[in-house]
């Protein structure tokens, strides 16, 4: 069997994997929930998207480049440096879309004053972030071969900015449930539940 075919296999493989636990995972979260379906009304988010990406981009792309000047491997740098200049772009998109999602209407939570200042907190450090990080990016052009120090400093107090921000991220996330649909319908007055469709109830929304 070649190389290329137990790829494709693996890869064929992997993707059931994933697809029945997707499956798998939504019927659980289903399950039981005193909630309404969780995909009615459902809207696509990307800020959680872009987050990933400008996360993952750009720290990886700042160590290989950074690394590859210290220890003289110019391969890395390579590597390094369009990574971080995506990076940046999805630093781009994320703060855009984070924008963007913030003037969309948004239901009330059981946590909204807990999370205002947190809340200012993550966007205005997003904001600056992504200014820190594309004047490193222009400088960044005009700098060939090994980096200076002063700009391997800049870059590490860069990344410890993203650090606190992943960290305020997921506070409101995980802490709050910020953006979470669900905690944003158990939120909602217990009438309003009483009156949502139940599983397994009949059109009259008595359980048979």
């Amino acid at each position: 069997m070649s190389k290329g075919t137990c790829q494709k296999r693996l890869v064929c493989l992997l993707g059931g994997v994933a697809w029945g636990l997707w499956l798998v995972a939504g019927a659980v979260a289903q399950d039981g929930a005193p909630v309404p379906p969780l995909e009615a009304g459902l809207v696509l988010t990307l800020h959680p998207v872009f987050v990933h990406f400008a996360v993952a981009l750009t720290v990886w792309g700042c160590v290989l480049d950074c690394a590859g000047s210290v220890w003289r491997r110019p391969g890395w740098q390579r590597l390094g440096r369009p990574s971080f200049f995506a990076g940046v772009g999805a630093l781009g998109l994320a703060v855009l879309s984070g924008w963007i999602e913030q003037q969309l209407p948004q239901p009330n939570s059981a946590f909204d004053a807990q999370i205002q200042d947190l809340l200012v907190y993550h966007e205005y450090l997003g904001y600056g972030l992504f200014g820190f990080f594309l004047v490193l990016a222009v400088v960044r052009t005009q700098i060939a071969g090994r980096l200076p120090l002063f700009f391997v400093l800049l870059t590490g107090l860069g990344l410890g900015g993203l650090i606190v921000q992943g960290h305020w991220g997921g506070e409101l996330v995980y802490r709050y449930g910020t953006g979470v649909r669900a905690v944003h319908i158990l939120s909602q007055p217990a009438s309003t539940h009483d009156n949502a469709p139940k599983r397994g109830s009949g059109a009259s929304g008595v359980d048979e």
